[in-house]
């Protein structure tokens, strides 16, 4: 590998002197892109969007093409399906009133 110089093809030098920076940000400072628009929230998602969520990583494992895939995807589907555990809502008893 040479420490010399590599030359710049002219028309690559005189693009980057007539184009001017005009303020806007540069690939560093550019913001995070919109979240889809049928996106929700992980801490909004019902039991059953939780439980599809896993179902849906452990389809994605079974066709995976390597072991580090399939048990990363496995592992997932697991936090998934103890989240929907977390907030199944127990059937209410119906507590009779003595009379």
């Amino acid at each position: 590998m040479s420490h010399m110089p590599h030359e710049v093809p002219m028309t690559v030098e005189a693009d980057f002197q007539t184009t001017p920076f005009n303020g806007q940000a540069r690939h560093s400072e550019t913001p995070a892109p919109a979240m889809p628009s049928g996106y929700v929230p992980l801490a909004q998602r019902t039991p059953d969007q939780l439980r599809a969520n896993a179902d849906e990583l452990r389809r994605m494992a079974a066709t995976a093409t390597t072991e580090d895939i399939v048990r990363a995807l496995l592992t997932l589907a697991k936090r998934y399906a103890a989240l929907a555990a977390e907030r199944q809502v127990p059937p209410q008893t119906v507590q009779q009133s003595a009379l």
